[in-house]
């Protein structure tokens, strides 16, 4: 193994040879810019929506955005063609967070061109795009936003993205996806990371069928109608991810097995 070259850990802005990972990502999303890098995802996504008066978003979605005041979710997901783009900025994620559903096709076209015609900046959250057969998009209109905490773990502090952020992303993080790309490493992780979610998230769609609230395509969670309490496991309340009171779970299947998953649920 290439030993480390210490004199690049204290470089400020772009460690020299990240530009290649982070266009391979894109790439393998099926889009292309010049990024800039954050720290994380959820800084940048900080960023837009206070850049934005208002924003709309699918409810259910991402429990960390619903949380925000000028955040207005709208019941309905794009995939299923239900969106409201009155607000001046809309949040989305072609792999919607908690469910797992994917837009894609017409229905995603449609959505895209309704928020080109009606001048909507779209903030496109692609975090777990990766675990899925979905394209990302990018146009003038979109705010993209992505990050490797998915793929390699929270420790690492690297997001890229199409717009300036004022943080100085972490040299030793860069440097790490750096070689970890070098060695092919990264390349393996995503597809085998990939292929071990779709299929868990089809055992536990078969498992959980007659509960599911919608049925997951990618990423690493899915909706169902169960309380919270009915599991033994560490799971999640379904209603951070709405503004109303629901009485169902997320399930996180990167963190368990979904043997274990199992295994954990109170008669």
């Amino acid at each position: 193994m290439k030993e480390i070259d210490y004199s690049v850990l204290n470089v400020e802005g772009k460690v020299e040879g990240i530009d290649d990972a982070i266009y391979y990502l894109l790439k393998i999303r099926g889009v292309n810019f010049d990024f800039n890098l954050a720290t994380s995802a959820m800084e940048v996504i900080d960023n837009a929506i206070n850049m934005c008066k208002t924003v709309g978003s699918e409810e259910p979605t991402h429990d960390g955005i619903i949380k925000y005041p000028q955040v207005f979710p709208y019941e309905g997901l794009v995939a299923e063609g239900k969106w409201n783009l009155s607000n001046p900025c809309f949040y989305f994620a072609i792999v919607n967070n908690p469910t797992g559903i994917v837009a894609k096709g017409k229905e995603l076209e449609r959505f895209l061109e309704e928020a080109k015609n009606k001048s909507v900046k779209i903030i496109e959250d692609d975090i777990y795009g990766y675990f899925s057969d979905s394209k990302a998009f990018y146009s003038d209109n979109v705010i993209y936003v992505s990050s490797l905490s998915r793929i390699l773990g929270s420790g690492i502090r690297l997001a890229f993205t199409n717009i300036k952020v004022k943080s100085k992303p972490s040299s030793i993080s860069q440097y790490i996806v750096k070689r970890l790309y070098e060695m092919g490493t990264l390349q393996r992780v995503i597809q085998e990371e990939k292929y071990a979610y779709i299929k868990r998230l089809q055992k536990a769609s078969e498992f959980f069928a007659n509960y599911l609230f919608r049925k997951p395509e990618g990423g690493v969670s899915l909706l169902v109608n169960l309380a919270k309490e009915k599991f033994k496991a560490k799971v999640t309340d379904g209603s951070r991810y709405f503004r109303k009171k629901v009485k169902m779970t997320r399930i996180t299947i990167s963190r368990y097995e979904i043997e274990d998953i199992i295994r954990s649920i109170k008669a």
